[in-house]
């Protein structure tokens, strides 16, 4: 009756269509058996599904049946697995196998310890070039079109390494390209050992894949602001593309664009990869405003740094498991680790079990593993809180069904397809696990561990004696009594030596040893053994827990610093000058309250509300926080956008990097806000961000959402580059760069005139200027060149917020006033290149006095640190007054930003941005001893000493730990090297982990003061 019904069962399978099918073979058909039985095994049917001592029956790699107590059909090929653990075939969802050269993403170069600290770079991958190029996109990175499955290289050292892949317990990969924007489709592939690649494919195009590469030499993109807004413009396309296609049948064909249809309406899977933790976030953001239906986080195992962000928007991940190792460095080159680096170490094995507790689907990708480590790294993450059963299932039903594959993967249900893999003990919990088989549908794939029979044991010699094999089976000791032999094993044969007694080649069946054994005359004759007992099977050991970090409530970012961002205080301080800045001017011996995030009250003698915090600030002084129009700080990856001279579709906001240590920095100098702009390397280049310095709050939390939005231009030698660069980019000449700019207002306007209209992220950010939604930032030097766009700005009505630089502004201050434009400017640099030769130290008071509003800048994030000093320099040489000259690091640049409502003075109701100083501010020997923003005390003189402690006493103990941790340093000094070269080695070292340090704890280490080279 069970033999009927599993017949019935069959029957039902075999109508399901093969995905494993070939095409009709040539000669001979093979009579590989296709019906198998795997009994007496511990087969988990699916996580949290397990079958003591079961059956597992297979027919033309397909499940048939799953069952404890299962009869073997008539005709099957019986597998006796007795104490083995079966498991489902895990799914890997970012494989390079079978990628061809020209999608994989590129290897990058050994590190030089004497090269300076930068950012990221992505060469260009080697090998084929990109094919079926005729109707795609032009820019070589939107290359949606390409399909792995097309162009499938499985060469030699493909086919090993999927053997390794089997061994380890996977029989599917997704087929990921790794390099590009719009990378590419990916192709399911099952593990198969194949000459016709086709018949390893389960699904040809299930998956788009994206990244934010980036490229050089004058190509879009060329920083991650660029990547992103490209990712931007091609999915408004290819909605664009197919709105247009439905509605008109001779649309122009676009390959990229149409093979993005499938991924806008949810049919592919789409899977971003997040460089940093700070992609994470990027990508949340860009799902949500292109309305992704199925988006995969290809995650970098920071994903605990960013829970709140990522558990809002509740998409899947796809976990690394490449922990990084304790580093290998000793003496100064260790001690100059970032602090955020050791803590990673320490954290990152934890990562999986923090994303579980946020409530997160993940699975997990072998990539960048080290084959002879992913066991070890599945076994740490479970110690380290994860639970098996969730370990299992991140590689085998989550992958499966996040690719919509659950009705053929995942588990070894009836119906599914047979992609197993056979274990000599449960591999999650035990160390001494052996593969012994792979099953990839019909194919069968035996392992050394079931191909070389198990030697342990307990042995009876012919003449008596008793042999003891024990240990870990691929590095068993023998003994002979108690004297301990040399034993080497080669598939079945033993060469056993224990001395003059006994020297033996021999062939292991099963239990039985047959040989010769040499004699001391050099003669041999015939020797058998036969096996007493079998190594005893030790107990499944339940995981031992291993100690697991804290994750440190609210504080961001890890590393230095890091601050539990505190709520807004009511603090008043009393008796202190106040510099408002303001109708109230400078107040001597008054107070200032500070409740809600706002200024409660300004004046002298107020009475105390009940539950302030009260300052004895008698003696000190109290300003509004500063401002800076120009800064560079907080952009990842590229503040140049330098791929074409127009590139106003590309925003700051979308890369700020809240990571940046600068932000700490400059609060101690007191900045609270800043004006982030790209660089000046383009005649209109991206869109700025005006930002609070929220030191301790994610990237999205640093904006200052009432600033009106503003774009960069810039006039002169860096955009038209005839100087440098190739020579061939337009315009090269000042000419040319009016012409341009005339032309892209007036395509602008057309655009903004048009109805329905195919959306373009560069049109619209430069019509929003037409209409006057956006201000304009305008890097320039030469009185003649800012003449020229007042006459563009007068006839387009534009609004010029400010002349960034402007070092010829003093010529004609009162055509800048005429138009309402302020002078954003240096307070005395002059000279550095040749269009800075009519600087003058007077520019900014002079344009003061001629009406314009002007502000100092730093332009450079050290130089932030000292914008106070930097005023104080217009008292001495300009003849400002000390309020005029605080005005310009304040009240001004904010008139200038569009934020005066909000901040820049101290008044009632203003946004409680608010600096404590031990001086007067403009004195050099004054310091910042608090600084609030929106209320919040983010920096503080004993708090600050505080956290240098705290840092202090974590680091040390990291270290200690590292010193302490299992396994030999990498050797990152030549051995034979003589002490002196030694010593400078290691001395380079150090010194480029300082250079690390010193750019920050996390800053890429870009220069930061690009604008002006």
């Amino acid at each position: 009756m069970r033999l009927a019904s599993l017949a019935l069962l069959w029957l039902a399978v075999s109508a399901v269509s093969n995905a494993l099918a070939q095409e009709r073979p040539v000669g001979l058909r093979e009579a590989v058996p296709t019906w198998h039985a795997l009994t007496g095994a511990r087969i988990v049917v699916r996580p949290g599904q397990v079958i003591e001592r079961g059956t597992l029956i297979l027919r033309e790699g397909r499940v048939v049946a799953v069952g404890a107590q299962l009869p073997v059909p008539p005709g099957a090929r019986e597998w006796k697995l007795d104490g083995a653990t079966v498991l489902p075939g895990f799914i890997d969802l970012a494989s390079p196998l079978g990628v061809p050269a020209s999608l994989r993403e590129p290897q990058a170069a050994p590190a030089d310890p004497f090269a300076e600290p930068g950012p990221r770079s992505n060469p260009p991958p080697a090998g084929a070039p990109l094919t079926g190029r005729s109707l795609a996109a032009r820019n070589p990175m939107l290359r949606a079109e390409q399909q792995v499955a097309a162009q499938l290289e499985w060469r030699a050292d493909t086919q090993a390494a999927a053997a390794q892949a089997r061994r380890l317990g996977f029989g599917a990969v997704l087929a990921s390209p790794g390099h590009g924007v719009l990378r590419g489709q990916g192709a399911l592939l099952a593990l198969r050992d194949e000459s016709d690649l086709k018949a390893m494919v389960l699904s040809a195009t299930p998956s788009q894949h994206l990244g934010w590469d980036t490229l050089g030499a004058g190509q879009m993109p060329m920083s991650l602001m660029g990547a992103i807004a490209l990712t931007r413009q091609a999915l408004l396309d290819a909605r664009w593309q197919a709105k247009q296609a439905a509605a008109a049948p001779n649309v122009t064909p676009n390959a990229t664009l149409d093979a993005l249809a499938p991924l806008l309406a949810g049919r592919q899977l789409a899977v971003a990869q997040a460089r940093d933790e700070q992609d994470l976030a990027r990508w949340t953001a860009l799902q949500r405003e292109a309305q992704l239906p199925r988006l995969l986080l290809q995650g970098n195992g920071f994903e605990y740094r960013q829970l709140g962000t990522l558990r809002e928007a509740g998409l899947p991940l796809l976990l690394p498991l490449n922990f990084p190792e304790a580093p290998g460095l000793s003496g100064d080159a260790l001690r100059q680790l970032p602090l955020h680096q050791l803590q990673h170490w320490e954290a990152a094995p934890s990562n999986p079990a923090w994303v579980q507790q946020a409530g997160l689907r993940f699975a997990f990708t072998a990539t960048g593993v080290a084959p002879t480590q992913f066991w070890p790294r599945v076994r740490q993450v479970i110690r380290r809180g994860l639970t098996p059963e969730t370990a299992l299932a991140a590689l085998t039903t989550e992958p499966a069904a996040l690719l919509g594959e659950a009705q053929r993967l995942g588990t070894l249900e009836p119906g599914r397809l047979a992609l197993l893999s056979v274990h000599s003990a449960d591999p999650f919990t035990q160390e001494q696990a052996e593969p012994l088989l792979s099953m990839v549908g019909d194919q069968v794939h035996e392992h050394a561990a079931w191909l070389q029979p198990d030697p342990r044991g307990r042995w009876r010699l012919a003449d008596g004696r008793e042999l003891r094999v024990q240990g870990a089976r691929e590095r068993a000791q023998a003994k002979l009594g108690d004297a301990a032999c040399q034993f080497q094993q080669q598939d079945a044969l033993w060469q056993l030596d224990c001395g003059d007694s006994l020297r033996v080649s021999a062939t292991q069946q099963g239990g039985q040893l047959t040989g010769s054994l040499a004699l001391a005359d050099g003669s041999q004759r015939p020797w058998t053994a036969q096996r007493l007992a079998e190594a005893a099977r030790e107990a499944r050991p339940d995981a031992k827990p291993e100690p697991r970090p804290e994750l440190p409530q609210g504080r961001y970012p890890f590393g230095a610093y890091a601050l539990a961002t505190p709520p807004a205080q009511a603090v008043l301080l009393q008796g202190a000058t106040l510099w408002t800045q303001g109708p109230q001017g400078r107040l001597e011996s008054a107070d200032l309250l500070l409740q809600g995030g706002r200024i409660a009250a300004v004046g002298q003698a107020l009475p105390v509300p009940e539950g302030v915090e009260r300052i004895d600030a008698r003696g000190l002084h109290v300003t509004p926080g500063l401002i800076d129009a120009h800064s560079h700080i907080a952009i990842s990856r590229g503040i140049n956008e330098a791929s074409d001279v127009i590139t106003a579709e590309v925003r700051v906001a979308d890369v700020l990097d809240a990571t940046d240590i600068n932000l700490y920095r400059q609060l101690a100098g007191g900045v609270t806000a800043s004006n982030l702009l790209h660089g000046s390397a383009n005649l209109m280049g991206g869109q700025s961000a005006v930002i609070k310095l929220r030191w301790g709050r994610p990237a999205a939390e640093l904006l200052f959402r009432e600033a009106p939005p503003s774009i960069k231009f810039a006039l002169g030698e860096n955009p038209k580059q005839a100087n440098f660069g190739n020579g061939t980019r337009y315009p090269q000449t000042r000419l040319g760069i009016e012409q341009l700019l005339i032309d892209q207002f007036q395509q602008a306007a057309d655009y903004a005139a048009q109805k329905d209209k195919r959306r373009d992220l560069r049109l619209e950010a430069l019509a929003e200027l037409l209409s006057g939604q956006r201000q304009i930032h305008i890097h320039s030097y030469r009185a003649d060149e800012m003449r020229l766009f007042v006459r563009l700005a007068r006839e387009w009505k534009l609004k010029v917020a400010a002349f960034q630089h402007g070092l010829e502004g003093y010529k004609l201050a009162a055509d800048l006033a005429s138009i309402g434009a302020g002078l954003s400017t240096f307070s005395d640099w002059w000279g550095f290149k040749a269009e800075a030769e009519d600087a003058v130290v007077g520019n900014a008071a002079m344009s003061t006095r001629a009406g314009v509003i002007t502000s100092l800048n730093s332009d450079d994030a050290e130089l932030a640190r000292r914008l106070n000093t930097e005023a104080a320099k217009t008292v001495r040489v300009g003849g400002l007054s000390e309020t005029e000259a605080l005005d310009l690091v304040t009240l001004n640049p904010a008139r200038q930003l569009g934020v005066a409502q909000w901040v820049g003075s101290l008044e009632r109701g203003k946004q409680a941005d608010v600096v404590l100083w031990s001086g007067p501010p403009l004195s050099a020997r004054s310091r910042v001893l608090a600084t609030w923003v929106d209320g919040r005390k983010l920096f503080d003189r004993e708090q600050d000493q505080q956290l240098r402690e705290r840092d202090a006493l974590e680091r040390e103990r990291l270290l200690a730990a590292v010193r302490g941790s299992a396994g030999t340093p990498r050797q990152e000094l030549p051995a034979n090297a003589s002490p002196a070269l030694q010593l400078l080695l290691e001395q380079a070292l150090a010194l480029r982990h300082a250079q690390h340090a010193a750019h920050g704890d996390y800053h890429d280490g870009q220069a930061t003061h690009e604008c002006t080279q």
